[in-house]
């Protein structure tokens, strides 16, 4: 029989393992997941070569749900499950977006992390045991990622912040904040909340992250121990000469029609200085006018995020404490039951 390495940590008083080398062994990385009774099998797998003609990293994350996880099993006319429930893929997407921007820039190489529900504990969220199993047992392959990931949720019941609180104490929880992050940052915070000040939030977002750096703890204990080196892939990257010549080109106006406070206009703005840089460097640098629009592209994103963290303006010219004028309006339709705009 297989030996498994396992890895042990008590989160939120539950016992909590990952466990590694007996299945799935032929992934990259592969890891099996318990949480009281929630038991979730990641693997991650890549291929061997970057995929070609494309302009961003090519991440699949699935979530495989399965009726017998809860005891129950199909029937009536559908004999067989079909296809991802909504819950399955809001969990496929809380597991992406905060280890997508993890992966090294210009990694074009497909990577696909599949997550299995084996067992379900409702005390116990999977979607969580999901994400933190996606970010170990790409932790542990040879997968270039700039991890480990933690994640937890954060409730606030009866005045006071629990984490990973019970199904039963959820129903009463004012607060339900997911926070995923490494130990140094937080990646991505998901809420829903019934009145909760800022300071609660605040003080949650912190509870959170302190919890997750055990987690990546673990992990990267993991990594030293049963983690395969990482392989050197091909990087698709900018050329250098290319990137300095659009920066001194574009930058200044680019920095003017990001900050147009009309909408239309700006995007016809932002328009007409793309086709004026293609049309400048088209003679200097041929064949690479998908290269200049990507820097073109990083350049705007970069001027969006300086405007709002330095100068505190949004580009339409708003605060960051200001919202956008709203109105609404009811009974528009004679007919229709409940219309509203």
């Amino acid at each position: 029989m297989e030996e498994a390495k396992r890895y042990e940590f008590d989160l939120a008083g539950r016992p909590f393992s990952i466990e590694t080398g007996k299945l799935a062994k032929q992934a990259n990385g592969s890891v099996l997941v318990r949480y009281g009774d929630t038991v979730v099998l990641v693997a991650a797998t890549a291929s061997s070569a970057p995929r070609e003609g494309i302009d961003f990293f090519p991440l699949t994350v699935d979530y495989e749900e399965r009726l017998y996880a809860v005891g129950g099993m199909p029937g009536g006319f559908l004999k067989r499950e079909g296809r991802p429930t909504e819950k399955a893929i809001l969990s496929a997407r809380l597991t992406d977006r905060p280890m997508r921007p993890l992966f090294p820039e210009g990694f074009r190489n497909d990577v696909q992390v599949i997550a299995t529900v084996l067992s379900v504990d409702y005390d116990c969220p999977y979607e969580i045991c999901g994400l933190i199993g996606a970010s170990a047992a790409l932790t542990i392959s040879d997968i270039p990622f700039n991890g480990p990931v933690g994640a937890v949720v954060v409730g606030l019941v009866d005045g006071r912040l629990v984490v990973n609180p019970t199904r039963e104490q959820q129903e009463k929880s004012l607060l339900h904040l997911v926070v995923a992050g490494t130990k140094d940052a937080i990646m991505m915070i998901e809420a829903r909340a019934k009145v909760v000040s800022e300071e609660q939030i605040l003080e949650a977002i912190f509870l959170g992250h302190e919890t997750i750096k055990g987690l990546i703890t673990l992990q990267e204990k993991m990594g030293e121990q049963v983690g395969r080196p990482k392989t050197q892939f091909q990087l698709v990257t900018v050329d250098r000469e290319l990137e300095d010549a659009v920066r001194d080109y574009a930058t200044q106006p680019l920095r003017q029609a990001v900050m147009t406070v009309d909408k239309k206009a700006r995007e016809e703005n932002l328009d007409k200085l793309k086709r004026d840089l293609t049309e400048h460097f088209l003679e200097v640098f041929p064949d690479q006018g998908k290269q200049v629009t990507n820097v073109f592209k990083k350049i705007m994103k970069e001027e969006v995020r300086r405007t709002i963290l330095e100068e505190g303006l949004r580009p339409d010219g708003r605060r960051t404490d200001e919202v956008r004028p709203i109105w609404c309006e009811v009974g528009l339709i004679p007919r229709t039951h409940g219309s509203a705009v």
